[in-house]
């Protein structure tokens, strides 16, 4: 093996992931359904002919589009790359390459003081992630629908590994575009579904309300009562434990005895899959990270929630059961 020459490829591997998630951004993916030459994709929307021809090569020679008697179109990698699939992962592609990638290109901050690019004031961006996407609505938007599509898939199985028949009523808490809850209410069509997000991606959506009830708030400040269970779906890692304790506290207040609390993380102790990267990011992101089982245990403990048992949900992410006693 030549280990020089490896080294050198790997150093420029982000140029592939950058090349597709322009293509994203341009809509280049959705333009090609139908089998175009570089030329009349370019004029279709509005590209420069000789830089677009260059990434369509680019896409072609890296398996991303097929390419015969030069014109180019989908191939079974793309497809899922356009907005109109039923499975779209186009903005989960581009997530990682906007604010994400300003973020990664500070990590040498963050490993000299601790600290997230975000969360020190005194630094770069000067505000947390969170309230940097939630005063813009391009990107709050963004960030939902890339959350969004990876919910569809994370939490497809959920209704069949844990009994909501049980429950009257359910909560999902910051549950982003609701795809977690239009899982349940697919199987449990008699469980009362609420979600709970901020005000701002509530107005972003378009939800059919008849079949979800919707609320809106902090949960920082306040969880609404109602609810015999709720859920925490990729919530806590994204806060430190000071932070996601009082998330935690005000679940506890907001259900009632014997209430029901479910929490859906990356647990590293019940995964095959190196986590150290990911906890970087959240690092990065908000100064949180990756825990263990037993982290989410102590926290929930201290928040009064006694632990009752788990199961796993996918290759990732475990679902903890816990009860307010």
């Amino acid at each position: 093996m030549n280990y020089k020459n490896q080294l050198k490829s790997f150093f420029t591997e982000h140029w592939k992931y950058m090349a597709v998630s322009t293509a994203c951004e341009l809509n280049i993916f959705d333009a090609l359904e139908k089998a175009r030459s570089s030329e009349e994709l370019s004029d279709g929307i509005g590209l420069n002919n000789e830089k677009a021809s260059l990434l369509l090569e680019a896409l072609f020679n890296n398996g991303f589009v097929d390419k015969e008697d030069d014109k180019y179109s989908l191939n079974p990698l793309s497809e899922y790359l356009t907005e109109k699939h039923p499975e779209s992962l186009k903005y989960a592609c581009m997530n990682w390459s906007g604010t994400h990638m300003s973020a990664w290109q500070n990590l040498s901050y963050t490993i000299a003081t601790g600290k997230s690019a975000f969360e020190d004031k005194s630094y770069h961006f000067q505000q947390p992630y969170f309230d940097l996407i939630n005063e813009l609505p391009a990107e709050r938007q963004f960030y939902q629908k890339a959350m969004n599509e990876y919910a569809r898939d994370d939490y497809r199985n959920l209704p069949d590994l844990v009994d909501f028949g049980k429950f009257k009523s359910v909560m999902d808490v910051g549950g982003g575009y609701g795809a977690l809850l239009k899982h349940l209410k697919k199987k449990y069509p008699n469980l009362n579904c609420t979600l709970f997000e901020q005000l701002k991606v509530l107005g972003d959506i378009c939800l059919d309300y008849e079949f979800f009830n919707q609320t809106h708030g902090n949960f920082f400040e306040e969880v609404p009562a109602g609810s015999d269970a709720i859920i925490l779906a990729r919530i806590l890692h994204d806060w430190n434990d000071n932070k996601a304790l009082k998330i935690l506290n005000n679940c506890y207040d907001a259900l009632p005895n014997n209430g029901s609390l479910f929490i859906i993380e990356n647990c590293s102790d019940k995964t095959s899959v190196d986590l150290s990267l990911l906890s970087l990011n959240m690092s990065v992101m908000c100064e949180s990270f990756e825990r263990s089982s037993n982290q989410y245990i102590s926290l929930a403990n201290d928040a009064g929630f006694q632990f009752e048992g788990d199961v796993k949900l996918n290759e990732l992410q475990t679902v903890q059961t816990f009860i307010k006693k």
